[in-house]
């Protein structure tokens, strides 16, 4: 595939990121700051990305700056915010159209990363303070979002059972934090807090399309090589989460009609792919041993998927079941999870497993949102693989690997939502 690829450093903590193949006909320019989740800060820095996006000292209207980006073809722009492992990754993306498909070739991008570039640095700011109206809409969208994911059966039971799997670890916090803490949130935080990130945030800016915007990236260069940093965050992704003493097993009832059920297995298995490998074989697919065994064949869950996260060394076992079959659907996971390291596969599902793993990661090709987030992984992880390149690592792991790794992981938490009496046969 014809991607270049080139990363660069410029200046104290901070790195431009340039993914370009020129098969896309859009750019995106995205701009993280990352520091290390703080349960107290989560959720006045997701508040202070959108705010940003709002609004900026020449732009003073949120509806004239949707007005100005709409007039550069469709520009957009946004928040985004989320937590990697135990650090909180927020900014602002831009995607726009490249210069060339424009009418008579005008030159859109650099009038666009200059508003972002005012977003950034010079926000609708006056006597010290943010935009008072605006501050007070996205407060209220903030809180709406929290109860919002109370509201969402699903995201709940995740956000509970993180809080038990990785109970005294950053990653057991959301990247918004609690609706009291919100509604805490002041404008004199909510500046220094912008001042915070400026100076000591981990800061990566990501430019991901066709390309052919030097000016844009010129400029980019130049606003974020003058910023003066001190204390700069360190940042190392890969912070396994340690396996606890005995499994832990907790349970919450709520008002739902299907019970949520989280496993967690833990391991300190370095290589990741062989760990992808084995838990997409065990529940990643349509006839993994999860789907096909506990699913079909037994009809103990509704849905029953495993995904492993890298950074913590962790995978997790999700599933829909009803509060009758709770034990017996624990069982069955568990005779599953066995049977891996046991070596309780065959060539052919390896090799099926295989095939749609490298699937999945060849379709990141089809799109730059797709790339943009294949290479921040890839970043994660101090590497740069490219989709072929993981592949063909994919092609080479061995039966033995897979189920070398199946016996590193050890069961270390049960988390299940369950329906209450009154609800459960609804």
């Amino acid at each position: 595939m014809a991607i270049r690829y080139d990363r660069s450093v410029i200046g104290e903590g901070m790195t431009l990121t340039q993914i370009i193949d020129p098969k896309y006909k859009t750019n995106i320019v995205r701009v993280r700051f990352v520091v290390p989740v703080d349960p107290d800060n989560t959720g006045a820095n997701s508040l202070l990305m959108s705010l940003l996006v709002t609004s900026n000292s020449e732009v003073k209207s949120r509806s004239e700056l949707s007005s100005k980006f709409m007039g550069l073809y469709g520009t957009s722009i946004g928040s985004i915010s989320g937590n990697v492992s135990d650090y909180q990754a927020m900014g602002i993306s831009m995607n726009m159209i490249m210069d060339k498909y424009t009418i008579g070739g005008e030159v859109i991008s650099e009038e666009a990363v200059r508003q972002l570039l005012l977003c950034v640095f010079s926000p609708d700011i006056t006597d010290g303070k943010f935009n008072e109206n605006y501050f007070k809409l996205r407060k209220q969208e903030l809180l709406d979002n929290i109860a919002a994911s109370v509201n969402d059966k699903r995201t709940y039971a995740f956000i509970k059972a993180k809080e038990v799997i990785y109970e005294g670890e950053p990653a057991a916090h959301t990247d918004f934090g609690t609706a009291e803490r919100a509604e805490s949130i002041t404008q004199e935080e909510l500046m220094a807090q912008y001042k915070y990130l400026l100076e000591s945030a981990v800061i990566d800016v990501t430019v991901c399309g066709g390309g052919e915007i030097d000016g844009a990236v010129a400029m980019l260069k130049d606003a974020f090589s003058k910023l003066e940093r001190k204390n700069v965050v360190k940042v190392t992704y890969r912070t396994l989460s340690a396996l606890k003493s005995e499994v832990c097993v907790k349970e919450e009832f709520m008002d739902v009609k299907q019970c949520k059920m989280f496993m967690a297995y833990k391991s300190s298995y370095e290589d990741i792919y062989v760990c992808k490998l084995m838990s997409c074989l065990l529940g990643g697919s349509a006839f993994s041993k999860l789907f096909l065994n506990v699913r079909e064949k037994l009809s103990l869950c509704y849905g029953c998927d495993s995904y492993y996260s890298e950074l913590k060394g962790v995978m997790l076992i999700e599933s829909g079941v009803d509060a009758v079959n709770i034990e017996k659907a624990q069982e069955a996971i568990r005779e599953q999870v066995k049977s891996l390291q046991e070596g309780g596969f065959t060539e052919e599902e390896l090799e099926n497993t295989k095939m749609f793993i490298k699937s999945n990661f060849m379709a990141n090709y089809d799109s730059e949102w797709d790339m943009a987030a294949w290479y921040r992984a890839q970043d994660s992880r101090g590497t740069a693989y490219t989709p072929d390149e993981v592949c063909d690592i994919i092609d080479r792991i061995t039966a033995e690997q897979v189920t070398e790794c199946a016996k590193s992981f050890k069961e270390d938490t049960v988390f299940v939502l369950k329906a209450k009496e009154d609800t459960a046969d609804e």
